[in-house]
């Protein structure tokens, strides 16, 4: 029998359009937008069916917390005649997870457990995961990049009637980055323009593109391109003053680095500006942005600073080292 493949978040809505409620929604992954917006979703959906306030629980989990205390408060009966909503954040801190295996055999009628378990991957071939799938309890929450953000920004674009295109799209992911809730935030701001300026042209909203205080990704990306390294150093403590993550930072400048790279190699081949950006997956904006970047435009300070990107995440991933002083590093070794 082929393995049961684990179910998207997004089903969630299409399920409970359909009438189908689950006892018990194990939503796991390592987007947080997409795991806070489910829960969001199923309270304001199950709202109807919890009769006492008594009846709606919501339990941050700490680190050692035992299980058998959430078990115990599902299994409870609801103060009021309608159903019980329990919802468990930070399920990952859970001490004795799989004694829910018992739990999830026989569930009772009048609890919706609702559980967020932050988490870059599970073994789904193990329990309690094997069993929630089987169930059909499962749903996993990936973070989305590529197409799959374009697709997504799409549809949340159309939900609030902006018409862009995919082009433009691009372009927004490329200034602001990967991140849901920041993308989501700058929509809400392009909305609140367009209200009173509903004739205005992409290049003038484009330029209401800025997740942070002061400056983008994109205005770090430029001044890496022209080698003016302390510009560059300014930008880049402004983002990460204004909680942009070092992670999505080292991410963004790498991938930076890596179609300045691939355009070196395409401009050889004398490939015309919308062949060579559509090679690349990459929007014609960034891809000319990117030919720009002249102190960048040589095989060997591209070497050196794809190897001060390596060293930066190694840092990253392997010590405490603060944020400002591994981006201090990078921009300083990049530019020697």
């Amino acid at each position: 029998m082929a393995k049961k493949s684990v179910k998207s978040v997004n089903q969630i809505i299409s399920e409970i359009k359909k009438g189908i409620i689950q006892p018990v929604y194990y939503i796991c992954g390592n987007d947080q937008y997409s795991l806070d917006a489910a829960v969001d979703y199923l309270q304001k959906q199950l709202a109807p069916q919890i009769n006492s306030e008594f009846d709606r629980e919501i339990i941050s989990v700490e680190k050692g917390d035992d299980i058998n205390k959430i078990i115990d408060l599902a299994l409870a009966f609801p103060f009021g005649d309608g159903k019980k909503l329990i919802v468990v954040k930070n399920f990952e801190n859970i001490n004795g997870r799989k004694e829910i295996v018992e739990y999830l055999g026989n569930p009772p009628d009048f609890t919706i457990l609702v559980i967020l378990h932050n988490a870059e991957r599970l073994e789904f071939n193990r329990e309690p995961f094997k069993l929630l799938n089987e169930k059909g309890y499962l749903y996993e929450a990936r973070e989305e990049t590529g197409e799959d953000l374009v697709y997504w920004l799409s549809n949340r674009a159309r939900k609030m009637k902006l018409n862009f295109n995919d082009e433009q799209l691009r372009i927004l992911i490329e200034i602001v980055g990967e991140n849901k809730s920041l993308l989501n935030s700058q929509l809400d701001k392009i909305a609140d323009y367009l209200s009173s300026n509903p004739d205005a042209e992409f290049e003038e909203i484009k330029k209401l593109i800025n997740p942070t205080k002061t400056y983008s990704i994109f205005d770090l990306q430029d001044a890496i391109g022209a080698g003016n390294t302390a510009k560059a150093l300014e930008i880049a403590y402004n983002l990460l003053d204004s909680n942009v993550d070092i992670v999505m930072l080292i991410n963004m400048i790498s991938k930076y680095i890596l179609t300045i790279t691939q355009a070196l190699e395409l401009m050889r081949m004398n490939l015309n500006d919308g062949e060579a950006s559509s090679k690349l997956g990459v929007s014609w904006y960034y891809y000319i942005n990117c030919k720009k970047a002249k102190f960048l435009l040589n095989e060997n300070r591209l070497r050196k600073a794809a190897r001060a990107l390596y060293e930066a995440d190694l840092a990253v991933k392997t010590t405490q080292t603060d944020p400002k002083d591994v981006v201090t590093q990078l921009l300083a070794k990049i530019s020697s």
